[in-house]
């Protein structure tokens, strides 16, 4: 092997038979232990116990996007991020699915009820923190295509 080319570091195996874990900028990784949730991990390195523990798939914390069919031909699109992990808790491994969950039962309940004076795309993100904020997430921006006051 020529001295130029880099080396496999042999502190990464090892970090990894012992347990270190490490987590990027900006993502967060959810540990479980005997198939239940037991911590959100934040970035930086994390121990955990070899063969006891697992980790979730990395959740960005930043830059969700989704598009939001409803069953009326409305489509919503939003972006969101997650301001508290640690709040979120286990709801993090299936944050898309609940995030587009709670948004198009909102928009359904908005259609039916709409309001001349404030645009649908402004009730549905106030409607979508009001829904999320108690999991440490927000919406950020929300537009809706094909309805009238959209």
């Amino acid at each position: 092997m020529s001295p130029l080319l880099p080396r496999p570091l042999p502190l990464a195996g090892l970090a990894w038979l012992t347990g270190f874990r490490r987590v990027p900028e900006n993502t967060v990784v959810t540990k479980h232990r005997f198939g239940r949730f037991v911590a959100a991990l934040g970035p930086g390195w994390h121990w955990t116990v070899p063969g006891l523990d697992q980790l979730g798939s990395p959740v960005c914390l930043i830059g969700h996007h989704l598009d939001v069919p409803a069953d009326s031909g409305a489509h919503a699109e939003l972006y969101y991020q997650i301001l508290d992990p640690a709040q979120a808790g286990e709801a993090l491994d299936r944050v898309d699915a609940l995030v587009l969950d709670q948004a198009r039962d909102a928009l359904a309940s908005l259609q039916s009820l709409a309001d001349a004076t404030r645009p649908l795309a402004e009730a549905l993100k106030a409607e979508l923190n009001r829904r999320v904020g108690k999991l440490g997430l927000r919406v950020i921006r929300c537009s809706v295509q094909g309805l009238q006051g959209a």
